[in-house]
């Protein structure tokens, strides 16, 4: 509890609002990250997200985001590596639209990248894994793919054992507005 007093009294001395530390983050550089940054993920988690082709990455609170850059030839390969992961519901979304940038936390958005991987503790605004006591709640792992030159649907192989493949919505959406009476021209 005093640690937690003295947190408290340090971020009114600076000025800063409780909204404002809400939320701690930092950056995940390219390269590898220790085997043992989270000692809780499942088996075959921190080698997939050490793969190669990782160009950036954060955290804020207990969750991480991990961006690659590749062709589709990496990200069949990586998506087998996801595949193998235990005791995790595995989810792949699929995205079409302009090709996404990232980079550091509150910097320029410049690196781009072709998928992602979302981390997420369950527990903290995601619900508990029923298979898990709620002292091991267990994680959600999503990759997320933009289609491009380089990564069509037509090559793209997502093993069978990944029930739950979606879209992300765009074209959904796009027809939708379309539907609605589109832009006027």
């Amino acid at each position: 509890m005093r640690r937690i007093l003295q947190l408290a009294l340090a971020v009114m001395l600076c000025g800063v609002s409780a909204t404002e530390v809400l939320a701690l983050g930092g950056l995940h550089p390219a390269g590898k990250i220790e085997r043992d940054y989270k000692k809780d993920w499942p088996g075959g988690l921190p080698d997939l997200i050490n793969s190669a082709e990782r160009v950036c990455g954060y955290w804020v609170n207990v969750n991480d985001f991990f961006y690659y850059r590749g062709d589709v030839t990496s990200l069949n390969t990586f998506l087998v590596a996801y595949g193998k992961l235990p005791d995790i519901a595995l989810t792949v979304v699929i995205h079409t639209g302009s090709k996404p940038e990232t980079g550091a936390l509150g910097g320029d958005q410049k690196t781009p990248y072709d998928w992602s991987v979302e981390i997420y503790r369950r527990g903290w605004g995601t619900p508990h894994d029923p298979r898990q006591t709620e002292k091991e709640p267990g994680y959600m792992v999503a990759v997320h793919v933009w289609l491009s030159d380089a990564i069509t649907l037509k090559n793209l192989e997502i093993p069978k054992h990944i029930e739950d493949v979606r879209s992300a919505g765009e074209i959904e959406q796009f027809i939708a507005k379309h539907r609605r009476g589109g832009l006027e021209k």
